[in-house]
């Protein structure tokens, strides 16, 4: 409610001393929110109001500048029974009680309430009946949401497994390749060999080429044969050429069975003897080797030196 009034300050409240003039912007039993102010306001300040021929006395509670020269102030009753509004206002508990504070510091409470006092009021049952139809609103809303999102949920997947069973026409599926599992030709074609030494099944030694004829062991590590199946025992021959470094140059298979002799000779390739020295170093060697498979990866190695016979289980 807007009512002009009279704002005189402590050291303005005699009726001869200049006053300036004020506006309400609303008001209650226990104070107002004053606009159209042309001095600013100190929180605690006491200042006396005037409507026509009555006039109280008020405490600032805030203050606020605005643009230009005016400022607004939220105020305090010092006392609650004296009403210069003359309108009719809804009875206010705090109005009720005459007890009149005392000072700035006497009623903490009140002087905290005050600006509280001047935004609109909503009584208890008010605001429960507002949160309770606001709940009542909301909880619709939230029903019609929730089968919005199962509704629209629930058609894309029908329409994902109406394109999966009914394809559309002129459209192919395409489906990707089936890898068949490889083959024995491509596993042992992506095999890697171990060593580059010839192998000869059926074709023997030239025994007119120069070749030196040794009784000799392989020196170091020696890596032994292993049957491809437990089940296959037997002997077999080989003749090996040794090059003058000591490695393995040629392997020809003399007897045995085909599958001995191949297990017999992939062993063989990695197998090293003595190094020749001097004049002999581009001379090549001759030597022979019987493997015993015996089973239960038992073999037995013969060189043609008795004394150079080996053993393993």
């Amino acid at each position: 409610m807007v009512l002009p009034l009279r704002v005189c300050l402590d050291e303005q409240a005699g009726d001869n001393l200049p006053a300036q003039w004020a506006h309400t912007i609303d008001i209650s039993q226990i104070g107002c929110r004053l606009a159209g102010l042309r001095t600013e306001l100190s929180p605690g300040q006491t200042i006396t109001l005037q409507r026509g021929q009555h006039k109280a006395q008020f405490r600032v509670i805030w203050s606020k500048h605005l643009a230009g020269n005016e400022h607004q102030a939220g105020i305090e009753a010092l006392d609650y029974r004296r009403d210069i509004w003359g309108v009719e206002l809804p009875p206010s508990p705090l109005a009720q009680n005459p007890t009149k504070p005392s000072s700035a510091t006497a009623d903490t409470s009140a002087t905290i309430s005050a600006p509280l006092a001047f935004a609109p009021k909503v009584s208890a049952s008010t605001e429960s009946a507002t949160h309770k139809s606001i709940a009542v609103t909301a909880r619709p809303r939230m029903r019609w949401g929730l089968s919005f999102g199962v509704l629209l949920l629930s058609f894309a997947l029908g329409l994902s497994l109406y394109h999966q069973i009914f394809p559309q026409p002129g459209r192919v599926a395409i489906q990707p390749p089936v890898l068949a599992p490889p083959t024995a030709e491509d596993l042992a074609r992506l095999t890697p060999k171990p060593h580059p030494t010839p192998v000869s099944l059926a074709k023997p030694l030239d025994s007119s080429a120069s070749r030196l004829q040794v009784a000799e062991a392989p020196t170091g590590h020696v890596v032994y044969p292993v049957a491809p199946d437990d089940s296959i025992g037997g002997k077999v021959r080989l003749q090996i050429v040794i090059a003058a470094n000591g490695l393995v140059k040629q392997i020809y298979v003399l007897s045995g069975k085909q599958p001995l002799a191949e297990a017999a000779a992939r062993a063989v390739r990695f197998w090293h003897f003595s190094s020749l020295q001097g004049s002999d170093r581009t001379t090549e060697r001759e030597t022979s080797v019987t493997v015993s498979f015996m089973g239960h990866d038992a073999v037995f190695l013969e060189y043609p030196s008795p004394n150079s016979r080996l053993r393993t289980n």
